[in-house]
């Protein structure tokens, strides 16, 4: 294939959706159609068989996640929602080439890069295209070529669709909290403009409440952003694992209570001093047992730790099982991947980002171990965390971090 070959393909060699409704369908009936096909990106809206609009996804879901969302954009017709847009979908003519249609995507604002665009043909319907679809097929094209000069350009791309993969994937996490902030800060006002501040404290407590979940939130994207950047540093010194216990203990006990948990701790006694980064184990073993509270409802929660001893020295090793709603070997899968959560409706149910056992899992190659996972559906779920008791410099995980610093 030669770059002229490459130049011709167009948008119309990539997969389709074509989900149509009428332009005074109300909006709870587009709700319905995108909970019954989560693999559709985006829906279009016909007056008279003539485009109207386009509704993605993200988008409508955001504006229903707002103060009175629900009922401004799902009790009226969806046009609504199209006149509430600020920027018109992206349309481009049926023989526009991929790799056009790539760099116009990517010129949109960044909170619509992530968002399908639509293919007008000459007396057809138009078409609904996945922006994802759109990338894959470009990275396919550059890589069966070969070509020098068009494999600079797909590295730019790539960068450019992690980045908004990245951005449309904590979109919703990032605005709840801050909706809700916000929402009960304007009811706050009004109170106190008409005296009425019966209900202050507890609007008070949801701020907060709300202000911990996004900051702990942006730690985690910050965090993600470090160690994939290779920037993450290491602290490395002597702590006692007696004393880590403790402080463990401290932070795990509130979060078992709120489900009604049981929670204990084993010890190997004859562990006492480690050579490693104090703050990433602590934050590790936080993520487990975080994640092991938060799964869990009126069962039992563990944290045995053991010493092994191999040629290489002695290694700790961290046991978190719960008897949670545990996972089936699919979703176990994909389940150290950042922003995945075993289950669509996990996240509508428990919260979450999906960030923490991803660094979790990272946070362990840098130490020098891994972190490795057993479950069955509805039976609970164990995390095996080993680390060597003593972290060489030399190892090849700080060594590589450190010479990707200077």
């Amino acid at each position: 294939m030669n770059t002229t070959a490459i130049d011709d393909v167009t948008v119309l060699d990539l997969p389709f959706f074509d989900v149509q409704v009428s332009d005074m369908t109300r909006g709870s009936e587009v709700a319905r159609l995108f909970e019954q096909n989560h693999s559709v990106p985006g829906i279009l809206v016909m007056k008279k068989k003539q485009f109207r609009g386009m509704v993605a996804r993200n988008q409508f879901f955001q504006r229903l996640g707002r103060p009175f969302g629900i009922e401004v954009y799902s009790t009226r017709p969806i046009t609504a929602f199209l006149d509430s847009l600020p920027n018109p979908p992206l349309v481009v003519p049926a023989e526009t080439t991929i790799q056009n249609a790539a760099i116009i995507s990517l010129a949109r604002p960044v909170e619509y890069v992530y968002d399908p665009f639509v293919v007008a043909i000459k007396d057809e319907a138009p078409r609904l295209i996945d922006f994802l679809a759109l990338i894959m097929k470009q990275t396919e094209l550059l890589t069966a070529a070969q070509i020098e000069t068009h494999a600079q350009r797909a590295a730019a791309i790539s960068a450019s669709n992690a980045k908004s993969d990245f951005l449309a994937g904590m979109s919703h996490e990032l605005r709840t909290p801050l909706t809700a902030i916000i929402g009960y800060g304007e009811i706050l006002i009004e109170d106190v403009k008409t005296g009425q501040m019966d209900e202050a404290i507890p609007r008070l407590e949801s701020i907060v409440t709300a202000g911990v979940h996004l900051l702990e939130m942006i730690n985690g994207i910050l965090d993600l952003a470090k160690v994939e950047a290779r920037k993450m540093d290491l602290f490395i010194g002597n702590f006692s694992l007696p004393g880590l216990i403790l402080d463990i203990r401290a932070i795990a006990e509130p979060l078992m209570k709120k489900n009604g948990n049981v929670f204990s701790i084993t010890s190997d006694h004859s562990i006492d001093k480690m050579h490693s980064d104090e703050s990433k184990v602590r934050q590790s073993l936080t993520n487990l047992l975080g994640n092991a509270a938060k799964f869990t409802k009126q069962g039992r929660i563990r944290l045995d730790i053991q010493k092994e001893t191999r040629e290489d020295g002695d290694w700790v090793i961290f046991h978190v099982s719960d008897t949670g709603i545990g996972m089936t070997e699919i979703q176990m899968e994909r389940l150290f991947e950042s922003f995945y959560q075993a289950d669509s409706s996990i996240s509508r149910r428990f919260g979450g980002t999906g960030l923490g056992l991803s660094l979790t899992k990272q946070f362990c190659a840098m130490l020098g171990g891994n972190l490795s996972v057993q479950s069955a559906e509805n039976q609970g779920t164990t995390f095996t965390m080993k680390i060597p008791v003593q972290l060489k410099e030399q190892s090849s995980s700080v060594s590589s971090l450190k010479q990707n610093q200077t």
